[in-house]
């Protein structure tokens, strides 16, 4: 006892040790880890909340030196402004805003879409302006977009008042606004990048607002995380940072500890026992003679020696379980990203169809036409405006000339140009900027010198054809000075012809192809995986790893093929798709030892070209989830083991304590000593027996060898009469399980007693199965004793309360006493058993309907018959021939007529 008791002390107090100290060096790393991102985070916090100061400072200066001159605010403008912009580069644009619409800029190259912006048009500025003129207070704003460049920027605005100051804001002349974008600011003062050792989100709380989400991720917010706070005249930043990925606690680390914790545990484990004598001594302290080690020990190892295979087995088990449920995982990633991808493809594709199909029939109707071209170039700015995925709106006219409205799909500003060519004056393609009400402003350059309409694809395509055509992927021939529409596009095409049939010109709109680039590029950013578009033929279309689609070699335009560009994820998922030459279908790659889960699908487009999207996700992105998972389920497989060591050097320990008793006990018999018997507890029965035979060899050699065998012929006979009585008083019948006759018969007399004390009803039900004889005649008696025990089933599930007893009455009779009730309750308690016994639906072909059916009498013990016990088991039985003699499978309650033998419903 005292061994095992040290073994378990041992072991526990060794995974308490090894436990404790995974925990400390696990709190210890993390310790570290969020100290340095507090560390950092405070400084370049700091650092961040000095440069809004700083910007903020420059804008108010501004403004000052702007209300000192009221209604000449451009000269000091003019000359104010430049020396910003040399001091802090990284300011985008400084503006002046006289009441709400922008007067000056500066530069104004890269910001001609704010040059004329009304903001009363803009209501997405409109809030933080209103505090400003409210509170007359500086403001910065993040929570919206750039016109500019359509990213998230700050605006530092600061207000101008003429006059004292007043409620209600009475005297605003204007403000002044600088612009930087937030994540240079953010990369600037440290706060993202990647030398940072946190993911930061930021979030604004102003006055009677919600908090709204200016940068990051808002559910980081959610998590445990490092917090500081930025104060500003209009409202509180808060910053979280949440330690990156990378940074979390080495799982490696905690399975070394584990591992080292684990051996020097099994070490002292064995000293302990080898100490202890478990190898060297038996129980009684003697040398060992014949026995190799105590049956504790061997027990132990008995118990122990599988375990390792079990938990290995168990291990690998679960490994597989979890490499299952992770590539299932990945497939539903890669199913789910791709089918969205698709969606967006058709979708962006269904942008320049559903512009060529509105234009055409505007000019149908007569609405636009190629003789008002002003009309025309607003409605295609319009357009543009409203659909920015579109990149050209164009006709091309018969003889060659050209109009367009489009958005370079070069430039981060996506401005707005037009585009004109003109085959009198030599077709030269002139491009002009367009501000924000739609007019020509400046000049952008002159592209292609001899620019013809009638040689582009679209033209081509539509001419050829009487309906609106798509037409293949094409390089742009604008050749403006930026390069800006350097690209490739595609999109729809349809002939324009007067009523004669002639062609007046070809219109046209499309999209360009990097447009789909930037998006799969978007898409597949946060799974570090691939995607890309080709056509049927393999050319690339576009693809998220941002490589060209084309070279130009000699002035002609060469194709980049799939299965030949430079990313190797693309050439080699191209070069699969080429060779297997189906429509869709899914792989697993491995380039460079990484494998990827990549599935590709064609996308008809109406009536159009067929293309095929792919995309190839890594599978590593699932492993970190998956080690985590592993590492949990490692630690509960250990503690498994760690409890069933426990539970085997229990049960060895209560197994082997008898046996210990009995050996010392025989080792003072040998030695002539007189010690009485041990008294021995076990549940193994050959340890109780070897006791008992060690306690007659005791007494035989304390008493007379007569006496001895008088004692055994007198315990063997009372063992006999012992077991007839036991066999006399059985009480259950031993094919079904339910009470015998003779159980019945005893509780039917006691229950029967009981009633008329407590002058409460008893019911009996007498059941015989219908057509039973015949039944083993056809089916033989083994199906006949499970048809007979599925029934004890049902009657066994059916008699629930307490007092209810069911039992087999004889052959196929069944009784079932139920004290409580009446004849009536009792009689939709049988006509219960009988429904149920019907709808086992056994076959039965002598049987009605062809299945097992029962019939039951039903019977009410008269409570003032003194023998009504007896009188009861008749009245059923007559009930029960009633129902046979009735048509069978049915229920018969017994009727005895009033009187004083009657039961008191009946006489009632």
């Amino acid at each position: 006892m005292k061994r095992t008791l040290s073994v378990v002390i041992l072991l526990l107090l060794g995974i308490a040790a090894v436990l404790g100290t995974e925990r400390y060096d696990r709190s210890r790393s993390e310790a570290r880890i969020v100290a340095g991102v507090r560390q950092q985070l405070n400084e370049s916090a700091g650092r961040f909340q000095d440069d809004l100061r700083v910007l903020q400072g420059l804008n108010e200066r501004l403004a000052g030196a702007l209300a000192a001159v009221p209604g000449a605010e451009a000269d000091p403008f003019g000359s104010i402004a430049p020396g910003m912009v040399r001091a802090r580069p990284d300011i985008r644009s400084i503006v002046f805003v006289r009441k709400l619409r922008i007067e000056q800029v500066y530069p104004v190259a890269g910001n001609e879409p704010v040059i004329g912006l009304d903001y009363g048009l803009q209501p997405q500025f409109m809030a933080k302006i209103s505090y400003m003129i409210r509170r007359r207070v500086p403001v910065i704003d993040a929570s919206t977009r750039l016109v500019q460049t359509g990213r998230t920027g700050l605006i530092f605005r600061a207000p101008i008042f003429d006059g004292p100051d007043s409620a209600g804001g009475d005297g605003y002349r204007g403000m002044t606004a600088l612009t930087v974008d937030l994540e240079h600011t953010l990369r600037r003062t440290g706060l993202i990048g990647p030398e940072t050792l946190f993911d930061l989100a930021i979030r604004s709380r102003e006055e009677g607002r919600h908090t709204s989400s200016l940068f990051g991720d808002p559910g980081l917010f959610e998590q445990p995380h490092v917090a500081a706070a930025i104060t500003l005249p209009d409202a509180t930043w808060e910053l979280a940072a949440v330690p990156k990925n990378g940074l979390v606690y080495d799982p490696a680390r905690a399975w070394l500890i584990r591992g080292v914790g684990a051996s020097v545990v099994l070490a002292l484990l064995l000293a302990v026992l080898y100490r202890r004598g478990a190898w060297r001594s038996c129980p009684g302290g003697h040398p060992a003679r014949d026995g190799l080690a105590s049956l504790r020990t061997l027990l132990l190892v008995a118990t122990l020696a599988p375990m390792p295979l079990m938990i290995g087995l168990a291990g690998w088990l679960v490994y597989t379980a979890s490499i299952r449920a992770v590539e299932d995982l990945e497939r539903q990633q890669v199913d789910e990203l791709a089918d969205q991808l698709r969606d967006e493809v058709i979708g962006f594709f269904e942008v320049p169809r559903a512009a060529a199909v509105f234009n055409a029939s505007q000019f149908k109707s007569g609405l636009i036409g190629l003789d008002r071209r002003e009309d025309l170039l607003r409605s295609f700015l319009l357009q543009l405006r409203q659909q920015p995925l579109l990149t050209l709106l164009a006709v091309g006219a018969a003889d060659g000339g050209y109009l367009a409205a489009g958005s370079p799909p070069a430039e981060a500003e996506r401005s707005l140009r037009i585009l004109q060519a003109d085959p009198r004056s030599g077709g030269a393609m002139h491009i002009d900027r367009v501000d924000d009400d739609n007019r020509r402003s400046t000049s952008a350059g002159i592209g292609n010198p001899r620019y013809d309409a009638r040689a582009m694809p679209w033209f081509e395509a539509a001419r050829q054809a009487d309906s609106l055509r798509w037409y293949p992927a094409y390089r742009y021939a604008i050749h403006d000075p930026g390069g800006l529409f350097e690209d490739m596009g595609m999109g729809m095409s349809v002939a324009l012809r007067d009523g004669d049939g002639r062609l007046e010109g070809v219109l046209t709109a499309d999209v360009a192809l990097s447009q789909i680039g930037c998006f799969l590029r978007a898409e597949v950013a946060r799974t570090d995986g691939i995607a890309f578009l080709a056509e049927s033929g393999g050319a690339l279309l576009a693809s998220s790893s941002g490589e060209p689609i084309y070279h130009l070699e000699d002035g002609q335009v060469r194709r980049v093929l799939a299965d030949q560009s430079g990313t190797p994820e693309i050439r080699l998922l191209g070069t699969r798709i080429l060779h297997l030459g189906r429509p869709a279908g899914r792989l697993a790659l491995d380039v460079d030892g990484r494998r990827y889960s990549a599935r590709w699908q064609s996308i008809q487009l109406p009536d159009g070209p067929l293309l095929t999207l792919a995309l190839a996700l890594p599978e590593s992105r699932y492993a970190e989830p998956a080690e985590r998972a592993l590492n949990r389920i490692g630690l509960l497989i250990l503690g498994f083991w760690v409890f069933g060591v426990a539970v085997a050097l229990l049960v060895a320990w209560w197994l082997s304590r008898p046996l210990l008793s009995i050996s010392r006990w025989a080792e003072d018999l040998a030695g002539g000593g007189d010690r009485l018997s041990p008294s021995v507890r076990s549940p193994v029965r050959e340890i109780a027996v070897l006791a008992h035979a060690l306690e007659r060899m005791a007494e035989r050699q304390r008493s007379h060898a007569r006496d001895l065998e008088r004692q055994v012929a007198e315990r063997t006979q009372a063992l006999v009469q012992a077991n007839q009585r036991l066999v006399g008083l059985s009480l259950t019948d031993g094919l079904t399980g339910l009470a015998n006759r003779r159980h019945f018969d005893e509780v039917l007399a006691r229950e029967g007693d009981r009633a008329r004390r407590d002058r409460r009803p008893l019911s009996l039900l007498m059941l015989d199965v219908d057509w039973f004889k015949l039944y083993n005649d056809q089916y033989g008696h083994p199906a006949g004793d499970v048809v007979l025990c599925q029934i004890a089933r049902i009657l066994l599930e059916s008699v629930r309360r307490p007092g209810d007893l069911a039992a087999r009455y004889g052959g196929e009779e069944f009784a079932v006493i139920l004290p409580g009730l009446d004849a009536s309750e009792a009689g939709v308690m049988a006509e219960h058993i009988r429904g149920r016994i019907e709808a086992l639906a056994i076959a039965h072909v002598h049987g009605l309907a062809g299945r097992v059916t029962i019939s039951i009498g039903v019977a009410e013990m008269d409570l003032d018959d003194a023998h009504a016990a007896a009188t009861l088991v008749g009245q059923a039985d007559a009930a029960l021939y009633r129902a046979k003699a009735g048509g069978r499978n049915r229920v018969e309650i017994a009727r005895p007529e009033a009187g004083p033998g009657a039961p008191p419903h009946a006489r009632a």
